[in-house]
C-alpha cells in the first residue's frame, strides 16, 4: 500500500490510497471465492460452479464487492499510515480499479492544529454574591404573597393590591360595543362576574389600576386601554378603547405578620427565617455569578484563539441541539410547523454554536494537556476540570 495526503484545508485532508498487484489480486480472489461459494446457478451444484461463470454472471457484482472490500479494508490502514489524527471519513472519491491495481481517495477531517491562546491570568471581574437587603425584602414579600389568606372584604373596604374581585366590564370603540369589533375574542370585549386578582399581569393592566381604591357596588367609566401593537387583534392596532367597570364584590388578601409567616414556612423563628432567606439567595447569587465568570472566560478564549474545526464534528454536534430543540417544542407545545418555517435561521444558529461548542473543546484540550490536566474519577469531566483550572487562574 502506497499513501500520499495533500495539506489539511480547513481540517479536511484528501489521502490517495494505491493498492500494488498483488493487493489488489488478493482481494478479487478473496470476493471471487466468497461468490463461488454462495453462487447458486441452474445446472450447477452450489461451490461447484466454475469462476468464468462467476465472472460472467456476477460481473456488477463483484466489481462492487471488490470496491467495498478494497475501502473497507484498507481505509483505516491508510490512515494510520499517513498518521492522520483522523476524526471521521466523510467520503471516498476517484476509485479506479485498472491493469491490476486499485486506487481511491479518502476526505478525512482530521483534528485542529491549535494555536494555544493565553489562558492564565485573564481578567474577569468577581462580583459581590452577598445578599442585599432589598432582594431579601423581596424574597420575604413574595414569600407572605404566597400564605396569604383572603376573607370577604369588610363593608366600606377598598379594593387594594392582590385582592380577588369580581367585576363586570364592557368595552367600546368609536361608539361600538367591542364584542362586535373582536367577536372572536369576547373576553376582550366584556365580562359579567369576572373574577381576578389585582395582580400585574392577570388581566388588562388599565383596569387593574382603575379597580384598585374602588367599593363594592362602584363603577368607573372611561377607562382608556392601550392594547400592545405585537400581541393586539389586528382591529386594535394603534386603538384605544374605552371600557366601563363595575366592581360587584371582592375578597380582601390578608398577609401574614411576621411571627404567622415563620410559622406557616416552619421555621422556628422570623429572625431564623430572615437568615436562612439570606443563605437561599446568596448560594442561588453565588450559582449564577460562577455561570456568569465562565462564560466570560469562555467568550475570552473563544475569542483569543481562531482556528477551523472538523465540519464532520460540527454536524454531529449540531444534529443533536436540532434533536434536542425539536423535543424540547414538542414538549412545549409549539406548533409542529415553526421549525419548518423558521428553518434556515435555526439551522444558521445551531450550527454557529456547534462550531463554537467544537472549538471550545480542542482548547479546553489543548489546556489540559498543557497542565497535565487529568481524569480522577471515571466520570470526570475534563472539560469541566480545565474550566475549573482557568478560572482558579484568572485575575479579577
Amino acid at each position: 500500500m502506497k499513501t500520499e495526503a495533500k495539506a489539511p484545508e480547513k481540517c479536511s485532508v484528501e489521502l490517495k490510497i494505491s493498492l500494488d498487484a498483488d493487493e489488489t489480486k488478493a482481494i478479487v480472489k478473496k470476493v471471487e471465492s466468497a461468490f463461488m461459494r454462495e453462487a447458486q446457478i441452474p445446472g450447477f451444484r452450489k461451490g461447484k460452479v466454475p469462476l468464468e461463470r462467476i465472472r460472467k454472471e456476477f460481473a456488477q457484482g463483484i466489481a462492487q464487492e471488490v470496491r467495498q472490500a478494497a475501502i473497507r479494508d484498507n481505509a483505516d490502514k491508510g490512515v494510520k499510515e499517513a498518521k492522520l489524527e483522523a476524526i471521521a471519513v466523510t467520503n471516498v472519491k476517484d476509485f479506479a480499479h485498472k491493469d491490476g491495481t486499485i486506487e481511491f481517495t479518502l476526505i478525512v477531517d482530521v483534528k485542529p492544529a491549535v494555536k494555544l491562546p493565553a489562558y492564565k491570568g485573564l481578567k474577569i471581574a468577581a462580583n459581590d454574591t452577598k445578599a442585599t437587603d432589598e432582594q431579601i425584602a423581596q424574597r420575604i414579600k413574595s414569600l407572605r404573597a404566597a400564605y396569604a389568606k383572603f376573607e370577604d372584604a369588610k363593608e366600606g373596604a377598598s379594593a387594594a393590591d392582590g385582592d380577588f374581585v369580581q367585576i363586570d366590564y364592557s368595552g367600546e370603540l368609536d361608539g361600538k360595543n367591542l364584542a362586535e369589533v373582536v367577536p372572536d375574542q369576547p373576553v376582550i370585549g366584556s365580562g359579567t362576574g369576572f373574577w381576578m386578582q389585582l395582580e400585574e399581569g392577570r388581566f388588562l393592566p388599565e383596569i387593574i389600576d382603575a379597580v384598585k381604591g374602588m367599593k363594592a357596588g362602584e363603577t368607573k367609566t372611561g377607562i382608556k386601554v392601550k392594547f400592545d401593537d405585537s400581541v393586539a387583534p389586528e382591529a386594535l392596532k394603534g386603538k384605544t378603547p374605552v371600557y366601563t367597570v363595575t366592581l360587584k364584590s371582592f375578597r380582601s388578601r390578608i398577609l401574614p405578620d411576621d411571627a404567622t409567616l415563620a410559622a406557616d414556612a416552619k421555621v422556628e423563628s422570623y429572625e431564623k427565617l430572615l437568615e436562612t432567606t439570606r443563605e437561599n439567595i446568596e448560594r442561588v447569587n453565588t450559582q449564577q455569578e460562577e455561570a456568569r465568570r465562565r462564560n466570560e472566560a469562555i467568550e475570552l478564549l473563544l475569542k483569543k484563539a481562531t482556528f477551523d474545526v472538523p465540519q464532520s464534528q460540527v454536524a454531529m454536534i449540531r444534529d443533536g441541539m436540532l434533536k434536542e430543540l425539536a423535543e424540547n417544542m414538542e414538549r412545549s407545545g409549539v406548533p409542529v410547523d415553526y421549525i419548518s418555517k423558521n428553518s434556515e435561521n435555526i439551522l444558521k444558529d445551531t450550527t454557529e454554536r456547534a462550531e463554537r461548542q467544537t472549538r471550545l473543546y480542542y482548547i479546553l484540550a489543548e489546556i489540559a494537556k498543557a497542565e497535565g490536566i487529568k481524569a480522577e474519577g471515571k466520570d470526570e469531566d475534563i472539560g469541566e476540570k480545565t474550566m475549573e483550572f482557568v478560572l482558579a487562574n484568572a485575575k479579577q
